[in-house]
């Protein structure tokens, strides 16, 4: 039994520990030909976005919906900073951030994140 408790604790501690480094994230996301980013309200860094299906339907609001290209959009989200290495057009970033959930998005952005 003991055995049991243990292994289950290894094989969830990984999940548990994950989830410890997210914090909540508000800023503008922005979406385009070469362009997956966000900058963070009241920051001047700016990260390429990474995200499964947790960022799905935000992406596929921002698709059909934005008005001109390379529109900001307000997002807010928890997920956390990575440090890979990275490459390509991301190479061109303060560094990657990952969406684990989205907590809310608009094409309005609020006065104060700027």
């Amino acid at each position: 039994m003991k055995r049991y408790f243990i292994a289950l604790f290894i094989l969830l501690s990984p999940t548990v520990n994950a989830l410890d480094f997210d914090s909540i994230f508000k800023g503008k996301y922005i979406w385009g030909h070469e362009v997956h980013s966000f900058t963070p309200c009241g920051s001047n860094l700016s990260y390429w976005v990474s995200f499964d299906w947790a960022g799905q339907s935000m992406q596929d609001f921002y698709k059909t919906n934005f008005k001109t290209p390379y529109q900001p959009m307000y997002l807010k989200f928890r997920g956390h900073l990575l440090g890979e290495k990275v490459d390509g057009f991301a190479e061109q970033y303060d560094g990657l951030i990952r969406i684990s959930e989205v907590k809310g998005y608009s094409f309005e952005q609020p006065i104060d994140c700027h």
